[in-house]
């Protein structure tokens, strides 16, 4: 697998992901407030052994989902089926597929 380049939510960090990181998980954390009970944030974290919030998303099912979206950039190549060289003078080429930079930027929502 090539980098994955991935945007914060803010918009302030680029992270690259596949060097520098090794996971990207979800999170759910409680912040409590003065003795009211605690507030369910969910959230998307980066980590190479310490975690770093990268998005913060109203429900569960919202971070899986943007975790769906980065698990299909992560899986995405450039692809040629080649040919077999049946113009004159051209050569046969082999397919090929090969890893291209790419980008995901975590949505607002």
């Amino acid at each position: 697998m090539s980098n994955v380049y991935i945007r914060s939510q803010n918009r302030e960090k680029l992270y690259v992901f596949g060097i520098q990181f090794n996971a990207i998980e979800y999170r759910e954390r409680t912040v409590s407030k003065r003795g009211k009970e605690g507030e369910i944030r969910h959230i998307i974290c980066i980590s190479d052994g310490c975690l770093e919030e990268l998005a913060e998303y109203p429900t569960k099912e919202r971070c899986l989902e943007v975790l769906d979206e980065i698990q299909k950039k992560c899986g995405e190549y450039l692809y040629a089926a080649g040919s077999m060289g049946y113009l004159k003078g051209s050569t046969p080429m082999p397919p090929f597929a090969a890893a291209i930079p790419r980008l995901y930027e975590m949505p607002k929502e």
